[in-house]
């Protein structure tokens, strides 16, 4: 790959950069915690750019996961197609949203007539399946998945809003997200396609759902999950989470932190994440032409 692809600076003089900038980032979550009588700390340095003005949940998942995926994906723009299991996902969520404004609007939307062929056609033409993937499966695993879910969930919700955007600042940061369904108590209505049963709400999504208690007045910070799990014989786990002070105490903390590690050039792989790997990651090329050492998955000839 060219090396166009190199991060703005250097990499040998990005790691002097690194270590004063990642002090400075320790140096402020400790001040944070301090009492408020304490004497104030001297002013970071000047932001080297205004990347992470505006993030969003999805946004701090990734950087946190991996500083370099954020970079290539948001700073870099590099190209980052959605594999089948995402697709599978998309579809489902596309056709629960149309069955909802379907409700929202009054009607009494018919399953059957939702249009299956043409969702997965469109999300499917944006896709990069892997070598691995059967792709009839994961059509057929959509299907039965929605209609599951419209059927024994959606059925039950009295939407009040449907796929609402939301924006708003946290910690002085600006933030945005979209709520996919709010009912009519103010409940987050929410549903996620998996492959396996979940053994509890994960953190990532206590944290978006404690942004979105924040940014939208009306959620009264109750969530309804519907886990749709993707196994031989699929199933429906349903979880309800209520937002706790420790989750809104940890959006004030890691968003101005998240912020900071973006605005200093913190981009470093996280070679560890259970994600590193070709499989999961469409950076994996890019990741090793700039810092060297392999990816976890064979490279496409």
């Amino acid at each position: 790959m060219s090396r166009s692809l190199r991060l703005p600076d250097s990499l040998a003089r990005r790691a002097g950069e690194f270590t004063a900038a990642a002090l400075a980032i320790l140096h402020r979550w400790h001040r944070h915690h301090q009492e408020e009588e304490a004497p104030a700390a001297a002013p970071a340095p000047a932001p080297q750019n205004d990347l992470g003005a505006l993030l969003s949940p999805s946004q701090v998942r990734t950087y946190l996961d991996c500083p370099f995926k954020w970079w290539a994906k948001y700073g870099l723009g590099l190209p980052d197609p959605p594999n089948g299991s995402f697709v599978r996902g998309r579809v489902v969520h596309r056709l629960a949203e149309m069955y909802y404004r379907a409700r929202l609007a009054g009607q009494a939307p018919d399953v059957d007539a939702l249009p299956f062929e043409e969702t997965w056609d469109l999300a499917a033409a944006q896709a990069a399946f892997g070598a691995g993937e059967d792709v009839d499966l994961l059509k057929r695993q959509a299907a039965a998945l929605t209609r599951m879910y419209l059927d024994q969930i959606a059925a039950e919700v009295q939407p009040a809003a449907v796929e609402t955007p939301v924006a708003g600042a946290i910690a002085g940061v600006a933030v945005r997200g979209i709520i996919d369904v709010l009912d009519v108590h103010g409940r987050i209505i929410d549903l996620k396609t998996a492959a396996r049963t979940p053994a509890g709400v994960a953190a990532d999504y206590a944290f978006q759902v404690a942004t979105y208690r924040q940014l939208e007045p009306r959620a009264s910070g109750t969530v309804q999950l519907a886990t749709l799990v993707a196994t031989k014989t699929p199933k429906i786990v349903t979880q309800t989470y209520t937002v706790q002070p420790a989750d809104l105490r940890l959006t004030e903390t890691l968003y101005p932190l998240v912020r900071e590690g973006i605005r200093n050039g913190l981009y470093l792989p996280n070679r560890g994440s259970n994600l590193c790997s070709r499989k999961h990651c469409n950076f994996a090329t890019a990741c090793e032409a700039e810092f060297g050492g392999c990816v976890k998955g064979q490279a496409e000839e």
